[in-house]
């Protein structure tokens, strides 16, 4: 565990997702849950060690799985943006239920026969703000990279968790986000508001400023795929011919390429079903 500023620690050796806790005066703030048991168990042995870890408040940043299946072996309260009630209600509760081949992180491992999935205990809509200390914490919704995407901001120490709004090696998860909104998103966090920040990527961790032109040249040339996507007739086949030049836009570990093809596959689809759903009726014959 790192700590990136006065009280603010980041766990990046977890599986599929970088953690975080603030240490306030009146709790803890958590940043996701890892999904491995052996994370889990590791993870609340270290939020243990810090005072006033009786009162905790887990902010989810989406409902990933991999950030997500973990939660309730934390046992704490839940936080998250209201759009993720309904996504975690409809989520399948058996491990076969699941999007076994959506290129995610937790697929190589074993799920739970079944699974109590975290609802969060508290929502808001735009933003909340939490009193626990001198200085507030602030919670915005950004459903650019998914639909119940939260960023969390701690201004007095100039730091923003965003999630996967921005990932680097590996491909970007489509199927619950909004293209020309991420485009926005990541527009405002490479502006003079967040000048001299840390940005802690959910995925990657501390990433620079020049992540962001990065993540915007990318999503730019996927919305071109996108675009033409959505007139096609048959567009699964003519999603898998164009996956292997847009999986050539990243570096990446080349034991992975499977599971990244299976990412930008099942993401593309989903992202046209969601956005282009009269178009994607007229194309099932």
């Amino acid at each position: 565990m790192e700590e990136i500023a006065n009280h603010i620690f980041i766990e990046s050796r977890c599986c599929g997702v970088v953690l975080a806790v603030l240490k306030l005066k009146d709790g803890l703030i958590i940043v996701d849950a890892p999904f491995k048991p052996e994370d889990q168990q590791n993870w609340r042995a270290k939020l243990k060690e810090f005072r006033g870890a009786n009162k905790r408040l887990l902010v989810m940043l989406d409902t990933h799985i991999d950030r997500t299946l973990g939660i309730r072996a934390l046992e704490t309260n839940v936080l998250g943006h209201a759009n993720a009630v309904e996504i975690m209600r409809e989520r399948p509760t058996t491990a076969r239920g699941q999007d076994n081949d959506a290129g995610a992180d937790w697929e190589p491992f074993d799920l739970p026969a079944n699974i109590r999935w975290a609802i969060p205990d508290m929502t808001y809509s735009k933003r909340v703000t939490i009193h626990w200390d001198d200085q507030p914490v602030e919670i915005t919704h950004h459903f650019g990279s998914h639909l119940a995407g939260s960023w969390l901001q701690v201004p007095a120490e100039k730091i923003i968790f965003i999630g996967d709004s921005i990932v680097l090696g590996q491909p970007p998860f489509l199927a619950w986000s909004d293209l020309d909104q991420w485009l926005l998103d990541l527009a405002w966090l490479g502006s003079d508001e967040f000048k001299g920040y840390q940005i802690i990527s959910g995925r990657n961790g501390l990433v620079k400023k020049n992540a962001i032109e990065k993540m915007v040249k990318l999503l730019s040339q996927i919305k071109i795929v996108v675009d033409d996507l959505a007139g096609e007739n048959n567009r699964i086949v003519e999603i898998i011919k164009v996956v292997p030049s847009l999986l050539k836009k990243f570096t990446y570990d080349k034991t992975c390429q499977e599971q990244y093809e299976n990412r930008l596959i099942w993401g593309l689809d989903q992202y046209l079903k969601r956005h282009y759903p009269a178009a994607d009726a007229n194309h099932k014959g």
